[in-house]
């Protein structure tokens, strides 16, 4: 630092003035000084204070000093002189013109070799551009100053992803969570690598977010659970939210752990059949077939044995018994959708000839049980794939009759509404239920979204804000219900 007047000429880290595109020594108003630990260097001030000091300070206007310190002159009069071309650079980026960004910024670089912050929006353009080769050069050419930063690596990686360089887009994935464990975006690429897995430990919580080697999924999970005795509804509903992520191996160990803490009755059941199931999906057929073979003969009233006893065979390669079972999943409860699904419909579900050509049959057996609600369901669902959408409606409306607690069912039947757009039909349902804030989410919130197509704005926020602020939910659930309330927000309330 020297002073030079009522200026005082300050020394940068060189590292740090290439990021910024901005001269080594800068001078600074002597009153300006203090408050520049607290207040930082912007760009715009430095443009300002570099032009007062070179027009109206005594060194600047000295030319004794200004031979003196060439170099340093030289430096300032080419910050000013390179403004009006980054402004030019930076309209282009905002018009995404990258062509002529990438044009200004190759101009600044001339202009300034030391300029990194130029070459690092350079690269970025190229990249956009699709230059892959080019960008990759830019943004070697400046490693060495941007060594450490996340967004660097981050911006790097995905030119070599986009390069289809897998092992060197990790490598600086890698970097970037080095230097910032929590770089979202290098998380986000590790995932789409396929390296590390999104998990919640508790599906309710979204603080409990965590990335995990998909290598060691399982071993992570398990040890978490290890850490404190569970009982059975705990594992149940790790069982239900890695059911669905497809992780089978996590789902099995899950039921069985249930399965070990006492989990009885439809707990019980629920069990059994995911555990079967997740062992059919494993590969492990032969280990499916016996425990399904083996609990359809402990509990034969219960339908999804025989529906997974029948899979079991037809997946081991003993289809032609597979009738069997399925008949007597039927027998157990006529309206077991996945039994009546592998007894009457196609192999192909969207095959409209082929499912039309199911529906006499299907129909004949739902006249055969007019008190089954899922039998008039799986009807109401092949008359839907038919086209024929005003009988599909009112079978999905007898089916509710004969079953006005299963708001699954009621949740499908207000969904299919939505899509025909007869939105005062769902909320005249709703208006029927008298506990619907106690109900399924998706009722509440296909009643959400009636009240917003119908304009009904006030309804519908405060019906999506207690599906948001319900923890009784996923929390993926949680955020879409905050995203909508969010949207309605950004969005003009609609005019009927």
């Amino acid at each position: 630092m020297s002073e030079q007047g009522d200026w005082v000429l300050i020394g940068l880290d060189e590292n740090t003035a290439r990021r910024q595109g901005i001269p080594a020594r800068m001078p600074v108003p002597r009153g300006e000084f203090e408050g520049l630990a607290e207040k930082g260097l912007g760009i715009d001030a430095a443009r300002k204070w570099i032009k007062d000091f070179l027009t109206n300070s005594e060194p600047g206007k000295s030319g004794v000093w200004r031979k003196q310190n060439s170099a340093l002159v030289s430096q300032f009069e080419a910050f000013l002189d390179k403004a009006p071309v980054w402004e030019r650079a930076q309209k282009a980026f905002a018009e995404r013109d990258y062509e002529k960004a990438i044009s200004a910024l190759k101009r600044i670089t001339v202009m300034d070799p030391d300029d990194h912050a130029a070459r690092l929006n350079l690269a970025s353009a190229q990249a956009n551009t699709g230059d892959y080769p080019a960008a990759l050069k830019s943004f070697q050419a400046i490693r060495k100053t941007f060594q450490g930063d996340a967004d660097y690596h981050v911006a790097v990686g995905q030119v070599h992803l986009a390069m289809q360089k897998k092992d060197a887009a990790l490598d600086e994935m890698v970097l970037a969570l080095e230097a910032k464990p929590d770089c979202q975006p290098a998380l986000d690429a590790m995932v789409q690598l396929g390296v590390l897995v999104p998990l919640y430990e508790n599906p309710r919580d979204a603080a409990s977010l965590v990335y995990v080697r998909s290598d060691a999924v399982f071993t992570y999970l398990t040890g978490q659970w290890d850490e404190a005795p569970r009982d059975s509804a705990f594992y149940l509903e790790q069982l239900a939210y890695h059911e669905r992520e497809l992780r089978h191996d996590v789902a099995l160990a899950a039921a069985e752990r249930a399965m070990a803490a006492g989990a009885d009755g439809e707990r019980g059941e629920r069990a059994q059949l995911a555990r079967i199931a997740a062992l059919r999906a494993l590969g492990r057929v032969d280990e499916a077939l016996v425990a399904a073979e083996a609990y359809a003969a402990q509990a034969p009233s219960s339908s999804g044995a025989w529906v997974e006893l029948a899979k079991c065979l037809s997946q081991a390669g003993r289809g032609a018994e597979a009738p069997a079972a399925i008949e007597r999943a039927l027998e157990s409860d006529p309206g077991d959708l996945a039994a009546l699904s592998l007894r009457f419909w196609p192999q192909d579900p969207a095959d409209i000839q082929q499912v039309n050509a199911a529906i006499p049959a299907l129909a004949a057996f739902v006249a055969a049980h007019p008190d089954s609600a899922g039998a008039r369901r799986s009807l109401a669902r092949a008359e839907l794939v038919a086209g024929r959408i005003d009988d599909a409606l009112a079978g999905f409306a007898s089916a509710v009759a004969l079953a006005p607690e299963d708001d699954d069912l009621r949740a499908e039947y207000w969904s299919e509404l939505g899509k025909q757009q007869r939105y005062k039909e769902i909320l005249a349902d709703a208006a029927k239920l008298e506990d619907i804030g106690k109900r399924d989410w998706k009722l509440r919130w296909n009643e959400a979204e009636a009240y917003a197509a119908l304009g009904k704005n006030i309804e519908a926020r405060a019906a999506f804000s207690a599906i948001n602020f319900d923890e009784s939910l996923h929390v993926d659930v949680r955020r879409r219900a905050k995203r909508a309330v969010k949207t309605m927000d950004e969005t003009p309330p609609v005019v009927t």
